[in-house]
């Protein structure tokens, strides 16, 4: 297998559309669905020719064994949060890190208490708001294993999973495979009538009349990175006011007291909503923030290691308490004997290419380059310590990557690792 700065050179070097696709085939993509919503193309033929173009690119050949999985075992092997967790089975290969993640829950007292105490009243609505990688997802989980220790049906789906055609597809697309998760057969042709009713109509019957009247227990719904919906206006004016209406129901109407909805979301919403029609005024808020020092001690304890308070002292002046940047860390130190000389060398190259993070650095580094505003909101960022005023806008978008951190209507940089490799690379120097 190419080494991880063979792997780290292609990736970084890749044509945008060809990463996009080897991001959609590792993520489970289909075919179609790369044709459609990756690429916007008719030809399915010019996915297949950039999929081959991936094999030439990683120096895989047919020889016996499937191009995918090799594919997919590579890119798993350098960049394992491209990886969707399915796919993994699909191909046969166990996540050793995700098994590790899942099992290292961090409680964020009295977070998880209150969830659990919500999800149990009839037509509950959750509400979780981090930015990415602050584990959200980990939290949706907990709440399902608390679910279904209630008995409920449940139903996990990330938004990237739908179409975003029009809002009569991707209504469909949401019934269907809510369905399909609750192992049901598809029943549209039987529930949609579009001579007579709206998308909206008949997405609230399909749900009603028949999805919920199937169960005897409530249905824990829980439909992670919401923010997608946001980037289509008619898709979110039709579909945030729906689970708005679904929730209200809730208070009086025995079928949808049934309906627990959780939902996560980066950002706050920033298309115009009628008040009375948003569901992110009403049911329980939880915003996740970042680990103190006892609980990243205890995080690093699960990883088998035993830092010293010096030690958890220097990785969060780095790192801050983002439970992903700090999973990253423990997951290389605890396969080295001597930790505390390891962590110095860690955090030395940390704010580097060459350091454990570099992939993720870089990724944001593009991304950022690719929007001029959020390069020169970036700029005035390194070139004081102080909390920065941004557009409203701008301080949205970066708070959703999770480079920046609110004080009151100022930002600052999230962590001393974004502060000096930002500087660093834009202003070429180091503090």
């Amino acid at each position: 297998m190419m080494s991880k700065e063979a792997f780290e050179e292609k990736y970084k070097n890749m044509p945008p559309k060809r990463r996009q696709v080897l991001e959609a085939v590792v993520g489970g993509k289909t075919d179609r669905e790369i044709k459609d919503k990756v690429l916007g193309v008719d030809n399915k033929n010019t996915v297949r020719k950039h999929i081959s173009n991936l094999y030439k690119d990683f120096d895989i050949e047919a020889n016996g064994y499937n191009c995918r999985d090799e594919l997919v075992k590579i890119v798993y092997t350098h960049k394992p949060e491209l990886v969707a967790e399915e796919v993994l089975k699909e191909c046969g290969f166990s996540s050793s890190r995700s098994r590790a993640e899942q099992d290292i829950y961090i409680e964020r007292p009295p977070i998880e208490a209150r969830c659990y105490q919500e999800i149990v009243k009839p037509g509950a609505l959750i509400r979780i708001k981090a930015p990415k990688l602050m584990g959200k997802t980990l939290l949706i989980q907990k709440i399902i294993a608390h679910g279904a220790k209630q008995g409920y049906g449940k139903v996990y789906l990330n938004m990237n999973q739908l179409p975003f055609t029009n809002l009569d597809i991707f209504l469909k697309s949401f019934c269907g495979q809510v369905g399909n998760k609750l192992k049901l057969p598809n029943q549209l042709e039987t529930y949609w009538d579009d001579s007579l009713f709206t998308s909206i109509d008949n997405c609230t019957a399909y749900f009603e009349e028949y999805l919920l009247d199937s169960l005897e227990t409530p249905l824990l719904l829980c439909l992670d990175d919401l923010d997608r919906v946001f980037h289509h206006q008619e898709i979110a004016e039709g579909f945030l006011p729906l689970l708005r209406s679904w929730h209200e129901s809730g208070k009086f109407d025995d079928s949808w007291k049934k309906l627990r909805l959780v939902v996560a979301h980066a950002t706050e919403i920033y298309i115009d909503l009628d008040i009375n029609k948003s569901p992110f005024n009403v049911g329980l808020p939880i915003d996740l923030l970042e680990f103190d020092s006892d609980q990243v001690k205890r995080f690093a304890q699960g990883y088998g290691l035993n830092l010293s308070v010096d030690s958890v002292t220097k990785l969060m002046a780095m790192v801050g308490g983002h439970p992903d940047l700090l999973s990253q860390a423990f997951d290389y130190l605890k396969n080295h004997q001597e930790v505390e000389k390891t962590l110095d060398t860690l955090l030395a190259l940390a704010p580097t290419e060459a350091g454990i993070y570099g992939s993720h650095l870089y990724l944001l580094l593009t991304s950022i380059q690719e929007h001029p505003q959020l390069l020169d909101a970036v700029k005035q960022l390194v070139s004081t310590t102080n909390p920065v005023r941004l557009d409203a806008t701008i301080t949205r978008k970066l708070e959703s990557i999770g480079l920046v951190e609110r004080h009151g209507n100022d930002c600052s940089f999230r962590c001393n690792l974004y502060r000096l490799y930002f500087s660093d690379r834009i202003l070429g120097n180091r503090e």
